[in-house]
């Protein structure tokens, strides 16, 4: 009787298949050849080739299914959509003409403009006076317009032929019976009976119009004219025009003519996919109209042209100052440098989208710029100019703008294994020269304080008071106390108590502060140098001073790359160690 063929269920690599068939044959009389030139072991390994595809594949199709494993760039835009985290498109580059009317005239928005061989566009109305010369703004895109019926049925919906994230973010207009109707960035549970439509966009990047029901948004009859008008634009590459001085003309405007005065600049692309795949799952189910802490960032973080973004509520910049209650602070990187009215337009969006009525505030971020220079030590095996090459470019990868370089802190280790990666299997060893010390860009951190009550000494009357240790660092840099502890002293204990406060020691500390007492009257307390006994009693005599500091204090920054040395040489340990090597019994 023949054996029957098993291949395990384990099986994934090529060896695996090739062994399984292997086995098998080895005991079947028909086939007992097993040389690497025989045809038999040829096919053993086209047809182990085969099932390596196909297991891959499979592998690859059941991470795609789930949103923290998902691998390729539809899965997670898919997953991003069914998690009701709204994609972003491109939005254009925007540039300043003036421009002159031989007559009075009026130009609805939307009207095309021609720049340089580019289209462009107005947002709003403008006016015109014979012969007066008047300032616009323009932005880059080719206005295209499509008209059609309504069904008379509920979720009606226009899917655009651009696909690609090419339709403008923000520059779609629905008429109904030429009328304009308002637009919802989600859903349209905010327009109950109110005519409106949902702005989306799919997992390929196209535009999704989708209408409202009988109870929200807009439902077009039979009898309704619908246009839909919308701009396709090159985003962040409309800025790499030339256009001062060009001439500006009008769409079936002859009698309109004027010159660019600036050339485009603050076009924005659609977020990199590593956007998506942090964000979407902590977002689940934000249809803007963000809520929690989670769809705050993903909002933020998800506006075209913002690279990366931090986002700051009152509990995280400083609970007790009253002045940021129901303020959220806003930091964001962005493709190119943004004007004031891009940001204002940014914190506009992100007022649509909030459930609660929070105010928005802008804050720039601060590069700290790096010069770097590392010495890369190679195998005799290694070409040591294709090293240097890989590893200059490894190193300004590592510093360039990227989802999560804010506030992220840098460390030798960052630089030696990048040019490790880089340089995979002809580098030995990397040391750095510069810079010596890590790359800090957060506040100093705040010490684990721990606290012991003593009574029979001190003043401390029954109360729950509060403590706080912060860090001024080498630099004198100080950041906010942020482990704060709350000793309760009950009335059992009488009016005779004292705090004691304890903290383990941190590195690079010039000197710690600490804060405490009451609420209300929250003030320096006293100063503990890192070479003295890591303790301080409070037993009420001192009276608080200045009060702590907050995170509102501290600016937001990340790391630049300044300049950048790589150089490279053979070194004198040749011998390869493996990560984890065996050694003989």
């Amino acid at each position: 009787m023949a054996q029957e063929l098993s291949i395990p269920s384990t099986a994934v690599d090529f060896g695996d298949f090739v062994q399984a068939f292997t086995d098998y044959l080895s005991v079947n009389p028909v086939w007992m050849g097993q040389l690497t030139t025989q045809t038999s072991q040829t096919m053993i390994e086209l047809v182990s080739a085969v099932g390596t595809f196909m297991e891959g594949r499979n592998i690859r199709t059941a991470e795609d299914a789930f949103a923290e494993t998902a691998q390729s760039e539809d899965a997670i835009r898919s997953i991003t959509q069914m998690q009701g985290l709204r994609m972003t498109r491109k939005l254009p580059a925007a540039l300043t003409a003036n421009v002159t009317s031989q007559t009075n005239q009026t130009l609805q928005p939307m009207t095309q403009f021609m720049i340089a061989g580019q289209y462009y566009f107005n947002r709003e109305q403008l006016f015109f006076q014979a012969n007066v010369q008047r300032p616009v703004d323009l932005y880059q895109g080719k206005v295209l317009a499509f008209a059609m019926n309504g069904l008379g049925s509920p979720r009606q919906t226009f899917l655009s032929d651009e696909d690609a994230f090419l339709v403008s973010d923000r520059d779609v207009r629905v008429y109904i019976n030429s009328a304009l109707i308002d637009k919802s960035f989600g859903t349209l549970w905010n327009y109950r009976g109110l005519p409106a439509y949902a702005d989306l966009t799919t997992s390929d990047g196209r535009l999704l119009v989708v209408f409202g029901s009988e109870q929200y948004g807009y439902t077009p009859l039979v009898s309704d004219t619908v246009v839909i008008q919308y701009a396709v634009t090159n985003g962040a590459d409309g800025s790499t025009t030339s256009t001062v001085g060009k001439p500006v003309t009008v769409d079936n405007h002859p009698e309109i003519v004027g010159s660019a005065t600036s050339n485009p600049t603050g076009g924005g692309d659609e977020q990199p996919i590593q956007t998506y795949k942090n964000l979407s799952s902590g977002a689940f189910g934000t249809y803007s109209s963000a809520v929690t802490k989670s769809q705050y960032l993903a909002t933020a973080g998800t506006y075209p042209g913002i690279i990366d973004s931090f986002v700051q509520a009152q509990r995280d910049i400083n609970p007790m100052a009253l002045e940021w209650m129901n303020v959220m602070r806003i930091t964001g990187l962005t493709t190119t440098v943004w004007t004031q009215q891009q940001k204002q337009d940014y914190i506009d969006y992100l007022q649509t989208v909030t459930m609660y009525a929070v105010r928005f505030v802008w804050q720039d971020p601060i590069p700290i710029y790096r010069d770097v220079e590392v010495t890369v030590w190679c195998f005799n095996s290694a070409i040591l100019t294709k090293v240097q090459a890989d590893c200059e470019l490894a190193i300004m990868q590592l510093f360039a703008a990227r989802p999560g370089l804010l506030m992220t802190n840098f460390y030798a280790y960052d630089l030696e294994n990048a040019c490790r990666i880089a340089g995979k299997g002809a580098v030995s060893y990397v040391t750095v020269q510069s810079p010596t010390d890590p790359m800090i860009v957060t506040s100093p951190p705040s010490p684990s304080t721990k606290y012991e009550i003593i009574t029979g000494a001190g003043v401390l009357t029954p109360l729950m008071y509060a403590y706080g240790v912060s860090v001024v660092n080498m630099e004198g840099e100080e950041g906010p106390p942020a482990r704060w502890v709350f000793p309760q002293i009950t009335k059992a204990m009488g009016n005779i108590n004292s705090v004691k406060l304890t903290w383990l020691p941190l590195k690079d500390v010039q000197k710690y502060r600490v804060y405490g007492r009451k609420s209300g009257t929250i003030g320096l307390l006293g100063e503990v140098l890192p070479t003295d006994p890591l303790e301080f009693l409070d037993d009420g005599t001192i009276v608080p001073d200045v009060a702590p500091p907050g995170t509102q204090d501290y600016p937001i920054r990340y790391n630049a790359l300044n300049s950048l040395i790589v150089n490279v040489d053979f070194a004198e340990r040749q011998q390869r160690i493996q990560d984890t090597p065996t050694r003989m019994a």
